[in-house]
């Protein structure tokens, strides 16, 4: 009898052990083409999409990753609670909210529109330029060949900088809590 119960308690055991993961990992969900989180809509977990546009109007629980043609568009009222990346020939909108970082690694633009926040960095690596009318608790980088503009509506916790060829635009009543530094080859303009 002891043995049916243990070999019963042990069978139990093993099928939660290997339950757990499954119930305990976020959805991860992969697009081809554009794509839309509807506003309302919640997804747990990470959302890639590639070659196509990904906008977001609802809420997206994790990181967002936008590969290939196609840009991100994050709505008023969308919401994303990891990172965001672009690494293919498109843009970043933000309209809304981004609790983590935000980086644009090919030849499309990054936009801060001023009804976002954005809880991280800011970050611009190629050729695409940088506009901030919104607000940025992290640092602000653009370190490609695109200009990066501080408009006056700008609210930066963090340092700005543009590290390439290109200009630092600073128009008047852009607050930047941190460091303001152009460090490669073009001019810091205020405006």
């Amino acid at each position: 009898m002891n043995v049916r119960r243990t070999l019963a308690a042990g069978a139990v055991a093993g099928l939660m052990l290997v339950a757990l993961p499954s119930a305990a990992q976020a959805d991860e969900i992969v697009r081809s083409g554009n794509y839309t989180v509807a506003a309302g809509r919640t997804i747990d977990g990470d959302l890639k999409v590639r070659n196509g546009t990904l906008t977001i109007n609802g809420t997206v629980e994790g990181n967002v990753k936008q590969v290939g043609v196609g840009s991100i568009v994050i709505g008023k009222n969308g919401r994303v609670d990891g990172n965001v990346e672009e690494t293919g020939h498109g843009t970043v909108q933000v309209h809304g909210r981004v609790d983590g970082n935000i980086q644009e690694s090919s030849t499309g633009k990054l936009e801060i529109f001023r009804t976002a926040r954005v809880d991280g960095n800011v970050h611009e690596l190629h050729d695409g330029a940088v506009y901030i009318r919104g607000t940025v608790d992290g640092n602000v980088k653009e370190s490609g060949a695109g200009h990066l503009y501080l408009y006056g509506t700008a609210r930066i916790d963090g340092n700005a900088s543009e590290r390439d060829k290109s200009n630092l635009y600073v128009y008047r009543g852009a607050r930047v809590e941190g460091d303001i530094s152009e460090g490669g080859a073009g001019s810091r303009i205020n405006r």
